[in-house]
């Protein structure tokens, strides 16, 4: 029997696994065009008669990959910062039920489960690219731009994560913090 985690986390990786393989192959297909690069599809899939134009197309590509992946991790740390159950502005609140848009407000499970999975398809692009740049089938800027991307979008969500356990620490220090007394008990 699978944990309800477990099944949540496949359930939120399916999206950006379409996403990628949808942008990579719509990517492949317009920069074929936009070079003017013979394209067939075969038994293989992609088919190049140039070697340097399967590089090109690959690098370009894959970036187009990586950029997607980052900008679905942006997506996720700007609802984290904005539209977070634990420090949302009451104001915001207001105006989301109002508009009907109350499902923008997420929790930390939603919102963190929604990183780790782009992050991770993220590791993984970077990690594929660094063995591509090796094995010189992606120029090497496609690396180094993944890798950069890769070590600021898991920054940024392990500064939101930690922001976040100082306000779930106020929250427990504030409540905490009373102390009632009766009668003429002296400590």
């Amino acid at each position: 029997m699978f944990s309800k985690v477990l099944v949540k986390l496949i359930d939120q990786a399916i999206v950006p696994a379409i996403t990628l393989v949808a942008v990579r192959v719509v990517s492949v297909i317009l920069i074929s065009n936009y070079f003017g690069i013979d394209l067939t599809l075969g038994r293989q899939g992609f088919e190049y008669t140039n070697p340097d134009d399967f590089i090109l197309v690959n690098s370009y590509s894959t970036f187009f990959m990586v950029v997607v992946v980052a900008v679905g991790l942006l997506y996720i740390l700007l609802k984290s910062l904005i539209f977070h159950d634990s420090h949302i502005a009451p104001h915001i609140t207001a105006n989301l039920f109002s508009l009907r848009l109350s499902s923008l407000i997420q929790s930390s499970y939603d919102l963190y489960s929604q990183g780790a999975i782009w992050l991770s398809y993220l590791y993984l692009l970077t990690i594929s690219h660094g063995i591509m740049a090796f094995s010189g089938l992606v120029f090497p800027w496609v690396f180094w731009v993944s890798l950069v991307l890769t070590v600021c979008s898991t920054v940024v969500l392990i500064f939101d994560i930690e922001n976040e356990m100082e306000i779930k620490n106020m929250k427990v220090d504030q409540t905490e913090g009373v102390v009632v007394r009766f009668g003429g008990f002296d400590d």
